[in-house]
């Protein structure tokens, strides 16, 4: 019985990891694509709530 849940609780923690690994992925993916226009867009966004300097 001690065994099943060692290697439940091991699967569980394999699966969490391969989700981990795959939505580290995608994120990477996303931001690599539109990251830097992202990035550009809210600080100009951010510039023009300031007002005028």
């Amino acid at each position: 019985m001690e065994g099943n849940k060692s290697i439940q609780r091991s699967d569980e923690q394999r699966n969490l990891y391969k989700a981990l690994v795959e939505a580290y992925e995608a994120e990477k993916t996303i931001l690599d694509t539109y990251g830097d226009s992202t990035i550009l867009k809210r600080r100009r966004e951010d510039d023009d709530q300031e007002g005028p300097s």
